[in-house]
């Protein structure tokens, strides 16, 4: 069996790490550059005991009921286990300490720090300074220490190039080893150089020399054996012995992790980091069940195990060939022996050798022997469910929701009394609702908050409190036989699903107006509107693939709409958010960082927005709060190291933008594209100006880098009449005649189409109206009136004849009419006042004194009093009156006849001609 080397998992922030075993195998003690000790009851606990020790801690150790902690105040820091609770300083000095090493089988403790000091301590005693032994002789930074299992030879490799060991008892020097790299200051070091002695009688020391690793006799320091791994090329850091001595394990600064049987120098297995990133810290499990734990130089703690278990593969000598040559033909035999006193039994010397043989021929056992059975692949567990915007249960304080509206808080723990737990909703707009605190009796462990209700519930009872004015909370309480599992809330609805894969839908104000059936377990839901999202595993997973699908249920009314939606999960990914966006789109987010839209004019999951693009380390997350399709951006919280946020303090809000995945996204040309796939699919603000704009620029680089056939795709594939017109004027500037006539024969296939589809069935085309689409009507009013006469201080062209048969003038005048009139032209064959009619404004359009223009006397309205006016004096009636006289008194005559102009006299034009030339020469007078 091979290595099986789980997936690191966050401990402490970036930097040296340090990691160790308590004394009974059990718990893992862990201290970083963050300054936090953190003891975990296994590799899988989520709440570790934590405690602050200081600004950064370097190294931690464990001995019967203390921990030695190395900490940023040169010194040696106790504390109590497994409490954590702080006992006191162990030792000071006036540099860090780099390393410690404590003994299993002696209370000896050896401590360097940087000021190049090396102390042993004897931990029965510790206050007294005569059990403190001091060492010299260092020439640089000490990397690492360790101690012989007697306590009486002590090692340290030191950044001058050496590895020194000395005499505990006569605190001399005894060996010198070059092998370690150099340099000026442990936190610069590339290489640790940790070094181990033989576990049980001290009488190996091994260190990493480059790829290798040598171990020496302690007596004759002979080298007694070099283990090498022809797979590895970087350097190994750390070696350390197993507790039975058989085993010897080593890391690479580039997280390889190799494990030798020492007696046969055969590599048992190789197993390596995915991010090539060096190990800082190893450590082999007390227990001796071949457990290896080890953090990197990135904060990440890791385990390894079955690190002791030889594969089958590999060959071990075996003494059965020399034990069946073995020849008895020289012992001689005494048969006088009567009582069998000194009888060598053969059979019993076999047994004892080569064990009991089983009777039977090889044929038997062959025939009897059942075939070995094929190996299974490891089960991956179905998702549980969980709330959207929650932390986990487990927490004693932690988020119950954290959406668009507000923060649900939970304090206290199972194991609190009652007057301790409570929940506190605070709202982001003050203005809306108050913050609420409620004692949570019942001890509720989910919540969903809208802006219709806010929702809590346990296992048994759901209790809604509506936030409208005047309204009582109301709750429901299920059989013994059910148990609530999720719950979601929105402005219309309050839903719970329970164990028996059922949804209860309720109104916001209690009334129960649906129950549906989920085709398998339920693995999250989220509301919005009349519309809920549920999401359940339809069928157990597959090869690490979670098999989730969702439904979106439309509970509008008393009716009941549903839509299967298959999952976009990518593979070995979970769910780790479900909901809606803030204009209703289906959203969703995996545990991989990746989140998905399902708009509802595609029908299919789109990928819009890579987390882990965002991200400063590979180990930090991003908690979604709400996604807002209008603004383009996802809203949430990231976090260091963890999926989750922090309860205290409070963890900023941060905003990340809506884009797709498309290739290159540093180019100019990937984003344009990538801005041409977003107007085009999401729902946009403005999204037309946008959508045009992007497209003329991706049509004008496309111009620029010499691509007219990509550039004339682009225009026929969005197919826009107003593009098109933009397009060839442009590509007539850039003196491309070729494009440019293409895109003339485009426009005007685009013409011929438009025009086709509205002259085909009008009717059936279903048309949305939007505030952008509407247009004032331009109404076209033919007046028929042959009477009309030509304006004051012009001349007439033409002169007005009665022999003709057609009308002398037509006059067409627009005017804007307000939306929802008809578009049809209002022809008036009767004759009106044309003053009136196209002079006056309409009687439904109120005016405004207010504006200008209004204000402003209008010198296109005659005054019908006006003497110099030749129309005025003529109204509506008297020219309907004259046309009914002269209708009637001759039916038969032309038109034209009827409708004779007005001759005014000539004494008037005299009159008006001698005015104009008096004020000519008062003008030029004037200036003159």
């Amino acid at each position: 069996m091979t290595i099986d080397r789980k997936p690191t998992r966050y401990a402490h922030s970036d930097g040296h790490t340090d990691v160790c075993y308590s004394d009974d195998g059990t718990r893992l003690i862990t201290c970083g550059t963050d300054g936090d000790i953190r003891i975990w009851s296994g590799f899988n606990d989520d709440d570790p005991i934590q405690t602050c020790v200081g600004e950064w801690s370097l190294c931690v150790r464990q001995k019967g009921s203390r921990l030695h902690i190395a900490t940023d105040n040169n010194s040696v820091q106790l504390m109590t286990f497994p409490e954590g609770e702080r006992d006191g300083i162990l030792v000071r000095f006036t540099a860090p300490v780099n390393h410690m090493a404590i003994g299993k089988n002696h209370e000896y403790i050896a401590v360097v720090a940087e000021d190049m000091e090396v102390n042993v301590i004897k931990l029965s005693e510790p206050r007294d300074s005569s059990n403190i032994l001091t060492f010299s002789g260092l020439t640089g930074p000490p990397l690492s220490v360790a101690l012989c299992p007697k306590a009486k030879l002590l090692a340290v490799s030191c950044g001058d190039e050496f590895l020194r060991v000395w005499n505990v008892e006569s605190t001399s020097i005894v060996k010198e080893i070059e092998c370690v790299p150099k340099t000026n200051s442990f936190m610069n070091a590339k290489l640790l150089c940790r070094v181990d002695f033989e576990p049980v009688l001290g009488r190996g020391l091994a260190y990493p020399n480059k790829n290798t690793v040598i171990i020496v006799n302690t007596i004759d320091w002979s080298s007694k054996s070099v283990l090498t791994c022809p797979e590895i090329e970087s350097s190994f850091s750390i070696v350390q012995f197993s507790p039975c001595g058989q085993f010897m394990a080593a890391a690479s600064d580039q997280g390889e992790l190799v494990v030798w049987e020492i007696a046969t120098q055969i590599v048992i297995d190789i197993t390596k980091h995915s991010r090539s990133i060096a190990l800082c810290a190893m450590m082999w499990n007390p227990l001796g069940n071949g457990e290896i734990a080890f953090c990197d130089v990135q904060g990440q703690l890791g385990i390894a195990l079955n690190c002791t278990n030889i594969p089958a593969s590999i060959e071990t000598p075996s003494d059965n060939g020399e034990a069946d040559n073995v020849d008895f033909s020289e012992f001689q035999f005494d048969d006088a022996d009567e009582d069998d006193e000194n009888v060598v039994s053969l059979e019993k010397l076999k047994a004892d050798i080569m064990g009991k043989e089983e009777t039977g021929s090889v044929s038997d056992k062959e025939s009897s022997r059942s075939p070995t059975p094929r190996p299974r692949t490891p089960e991956t567990p179905m998702q549980d469910a969980f709330m959207p915007t929650s932390t986990p249960k487990h927490l004693s304080s932690r988020y119950l929701c954290w959406n668009e509206i507000g923060i649900v808080r939970s304090y206290g723990c199972n194991d609190d009394l009652d007057d301790n737990k409570s929940i506190e909703v605070e709202f982001h707009d003050s203005t809306f609702h108050n913050t609420m605190m409620l004692r949570n009796f019942q001890d509720y462990t989910m919540s969903s908050l809208s802006t219709g209700a806010l929702v809590v519930a346990n296992s048994s009872q759901i209790k809604a409190i509506p936030l409208a004015a005047g309204t009582k909370e109301w709750s429901l309480s299920l059989p013994e036989e059910e148990e609530i599992i999720c719950i979601a809330s929105s402005n219309c609805l309050v839903c719970f699903a329970t164990s028996n894969y059922l949804i209860h839908i309720c109104s916001v104000f209690g009334t129960q107006k649906a129950v549906v059936s989920i085709p398998g377990p339920l693995v999250s839901m989220s509301a919005h509107g009349y519309f809920l999202l549920v999401a359940y595993h339809d069928g157990a997973p597959r090869k690490g693939d979670q098999c989730i699908k969702s439904m979106l249920v439309k509970l509008e009314g008393m009716s009941v709409e549903n839509k299967n939606i298959n999952s976009a999960l990518r593979p070995e990914t979970q769910l780790q958010w479900i909901g809606f966006t803030d204009l209703g789109t289906p959203a969703m987010f995996d545990s991989f960082g990746l989140l998905y839209l399902y708009p509802s004019t595609s029908n299919i999951w789109l990928p819009f927005c890579d987390t882990t693009k965002h991200r400063k380390n590979p180990s930090d997350g991003f908690f979604v709060t709400a996604v807002y399709e209008s603004f383009q951006s996802v809203r949430g919280i990231r976090c260091k190291g963890s999926m989750y946020p922090s309860f205290t303090p409070r963890p900023n809000l941060s905003e990340l933008p809506i884009e797709p995945l498309f290739i290159e996204m540093a180019t100019e040309k990937s984003q344009l594209e990538a801005n041409l796939f977003t107007w085009s699919t999401l729902r946009v603000e403005n999204v037309e100006k946008k959508f045009k704009e992007t497209a003329l620029k991706t049509f004008a680089l496309a111009c620029r880098n010499d691509l007219d056939q990509r550039a004339l795709e682009l225009v026929e594939m969005i197919a826009n009449p107003q593009l098109v017109t933009l397009a060839t004027k442009y590509a007539m500037k850039l003196n491309r005649q070729r494009l440019a006539e293409k895109l003339t024969e485009l426009a005007s296939s685009l013409q011929e189409s438009e025009w086709d589809n509205t002259n085909t069935d009008q009717s059936s085309i279903v048309l949305t109206p939007t505030i952008e689409n509407v247009r004032p009507i331009n109404k076209k009013f033919i007046l028929n009136s042959g009477n009309k006469k030509t304006p004051k201080f012009k001349t007439r062209n033409d002169q007005v004849s009665t022999s003709e048969t057609k009308p002398t003038s037509t006059s067409t005048v627009e005017n804007s009419i307000e939306a929802g009139t008809s578009d049809q032209d209002i022809s008036v064959n009767t004759p009106i006042n044309t003053q009136e009619s196209v002079f006056s404004e309409p009687s439904s359009t109120p005016k405004n004194p207010f504006l200008k223009k209004l204000k402003k006397p209008n010198s296109a309205v005659r005054n019908p009093l006006n003497l110099t006016d030749p129309n005025s004096g003529c109204t509506l009636e008297e020219v309907n009156i004259e046309k009914e006289n002269k209708s009637s008194f001759n039916n038969g005559t032309n038109l034209e006849k009827n409708s004779e102009k007005r001759k005014r006299p000539d004494s008037t034009d005299k009159q008006e001609v001698n005015k104009q030339r008096k004020l000519d020469k008062f003008m030029f007078s004037k200036r003159s």
